[in-house]
């Protein structure tokens, strides 16, 4: 049997950090990489009724294709914790981008049959 080979490798990057900066930091280090389901200007913002606690954020990217280098840009005060779900090359693209951006710490991983989930902290490198 012969496969063929998939144009699309969608993720889903689950985070949660203390400040909308933090998430902004590590999204958009992925947005400038990778095609997002985000609208351009739709960036993470405080919840008012929960000001100063972490709060979760979502974003799904399309990994088949990396388009550009590494932002260098803003780095998160505190560590944010990220999990990345999907096939395992689109995983692993995604955490080859944040490892070039962050110091990265793997806490956990879960493979399924055709889907993996890596849990992972970030910090800024100058942090770590």
């Amino acid at each position: 049997m012969t496969r063929t080979p998939h144009n699309d490798e969608p993720a889903q990057v689950v985070l949660s950090a203390q400040s909308p900066a933090d998430a902004e930091a590590v999204l958009g280090t992925l947005r400038s990489c990778f095609a997002s389901d985000r609208a351009d200007g739709d960036t993470p913002h405080d919840e008012p009724s929960q000001p100063g606690h972490p709060t979760v954020w979502t974003e799904n990217f399309e990994t088949s294709e990396v388009r550009g280098d590494v932002r260098e840009g803003s780095r998160p005060a505190a560590a944010v914790t990220v999990n990345l779900q999907g096939s395992p090359l689109a995983v692993d693209r995604l955490r080859d981008v944040l490892t070039r951006a962050f110091a990265v710490r793997t806490e956990g991983t879960v493979s399924g049959d055709q889907e993996v989930e890596l849990q992972l902290v970030l910090e800024s490198p100058d942090n770590g």
